[in-house]
């Protein structure tokens, strides 16, 4: 049996579906206690309406690397699985290298990949699953120390700070971008493509002060390079 009958299969989309709903109604339930509370507080209905709308609308920007995330993953990874990945916690870049960890570390190439068979794609998705468990669960144990500590760096050096959370996000960043860079052709190209997009977005955001333009940079350069990758796989 193909993988991907059992990725899409109604018990699928029947799991996924329970786990979303529970999340849409913690969703209800803290909108809910958060309007009361601003009741509370004096807030006028208008006001906070107004908030409600405001905060809708800057959301779906936003919202828009990950709908493009999901159209990536769903060929090689079906749909309800990855809906369930990035409608609950998860991004694509770490979930595409945590299904292909899952893949290569049982003898296949990549995903969809030939020997990408059922067995295959549970073992990603164990790996995606429990790759990430570990990060609400540190943060639970230790967030209140990270925080003292943190708070107590910048009160003492806040220069070493900046510093150490920078390298912090590049070295995510290299994680991510060392397969492509080191196999070159058409991954390389596309990930310098969209750099020099994003770079010329934010150049165009500082010098012209159209600051409305930021808010779609990262969709913009996906997009972009998403459409430029096909065109590189013609000529190269």
């Amino acid at each position: 049996m193909d993988y991907l009958n059992i990725a899409n299969s109604n018990l699928m989309y029947l799991m996924v579906a329970v786990v979303i709903a529970v999340v849409f109604i913690q969703s209800v339930v803290f909108f809910i206690l958060a309007w009361k509370r601003g009741l509370a507080l004096g807030l006028t209905k208008r006001k906070m309406l107004d908030a409600v709308r405001s905060s809708a609308i800057f959301s779906v920007v936003p919202s828009l690397p990950i709908l493009l995330a999901l159209v990536a993953m769903v060929p090689v990874l079906g749909i309800p699985f990855p809906w369930l990945r990035l409608g609950v916690i998860g991004s694509a870049p770490y979930e595409l290298l945590a299904a292909n960890i899952g893949a290569q570390s049982m003898g296949v190439q990549g995903l969809g990949q030939s020997g990408y068979t059922a067995q295959v794609f549970i073992n990603s998705m164990w790996i995606m699953s429990l790759g990430i468990l570990w990060s609400p669960v540190i943060f639970l144990l230790f967030a209140k120390r990270l925080q003292t500590g943190m708070a107590n760096m910048k009160k003492n050096d806040s220069k070493w700070l900046e510093i150490l959370i920078a390298s912090l996000f590049f070295g995510m960043i290299s994680v991510f971008i060392g397969q492509p860079v080191v196999n070159g052709g058409i991954q390389l190209a596309t990930i310098l493509t969209s750099a020099a997009i994003m770079f010329a977005i934010t150049a165009a955001v500082k010098k012209f002060e159209i600051s409305w333009l930021a808010n779609f940079s990262l969709s913009i350069s996906m997009i972009a390079s998403m459409a430029l990758a096909i065109f590189y796989s013609r000529i190269m």
